[in-house]
């Protein structure tokens, strides 16, 4: 279950904001929540178990989440007590996505919505919703277009709830997902124009948990292609948080060896990620 509830630091309007969000997902009567585990997802699944809604939360488990996430959204789900359905998401078998288009994203999420459409009706839930916030907004975001396309119920849009308000939010819960980096799929590690392969996503997957073992967290490994070998990937570019940058040039010589094994060539520290 969360953790010990906080005083609320950021303004009423956020509180206000966050009780909106609550009444409107009470309206709904029922709602199936896109659930990653990660703050947003996390703080409207919180929110939800909270307006007396029935709630349910799925995960498209995949190779694009990976093990490591599909047991993190396990845990957020215990921690938040909700009910939990992990689905097989196919969307590899999707070429208008594997191909990589500057809009693969729009093809994944029309594919997800789908896939939930068929969950909620099952389950007789009227409403599916997504934690997009309006910071998540800021440039392109084909992924937004298929969920309006949709219909799909995006409080923290509707209700103006920036990031930085998200996460007071769940802090205000105790969830211990308040101050995790932001995380994104293994297929926003892969150039646009590049193939998304199962056997590349494996690799980065891999290549993250190398990096996860040796105490480096919110790390992300983009690869680019150089040659026609794709049973390698020529560069790995590695981002880190501003805290870990001496700890990755203390194991940088180890992390490279093991990319070695994984199928890298070659290891760059690429730039530090924003907190």
């Amino acid at each position: 279950m969360a953790g010990t509830q906080h005083n609320m630091n950021e303004t009423n309007e956020t509180l206000e904001k966050m009780e909106r969000v609550k009444d409107a997902i009470r309206e709904c009567g029922s709602i199936l929540i896109a659930f990653s585990g990660g703050v947003d997802s996390s703080v409207l699944a919180k929110l939800a178990e909270q307006s007396g809604a029935k709630v349910l939360a799925a995960t498209a488990g995949s190779e694009l989440l990976g093990s490591r996430g599909l047991a993190h959204a396990r845990k957020m789900a215990d921690e938040i007590g909700i009910e939990l359905v992990v689905f097989k998401f196919g969307i590899m078998g999707e070429k208008k996505f594997t191909e990589n288009p500057r809009d693969r994203c729009y093809h994944c999420k029309k594919h997800l919505i789908s896939e939930l459409q068929k969950i909620a009706s099952e389950n007789r839930i009227g409403t599916i919703a997504d934690g997009t916030n309006v910071t998540d907004l800021a440039g392109e975001r084909p992924g937004y277009v298929a969920i309006m396309e949709a219909g799909v119920f995006t409080p923290f849009v509707d209700f103006m709830l920036k990031k930085s308000e998200i996460r007071e939010i769940a802090r205000y819960f105790g969830l211990s997902v308040a101050d995790a980096p932001s995380e994104s799929c293994f297929a926003t590690r892969i150039p646009h124009g590049t193939e998304i392969t199962i056997p590349r996503l494996s690799r980065i997957e891999k290549a993250e948990s190398v990096l996860h073992t040796h105490g480096l967290c919110g790390v992300r490994v983009r690869v680019r292609i150089r040659g026609p070998d794709r049973d390698r990937e020529r560069l790995a570019c590695i981002e880190v948080q501003p805290d870990d940058v001496k700890r990755f040039l203390s194991v940088q010589e180890a992390v490279a060896e093991a990319f070695g094994r994984i199928g890298f060539d070659r290891v760059v520290l690429s730039r530090v990620r924003d907190p």
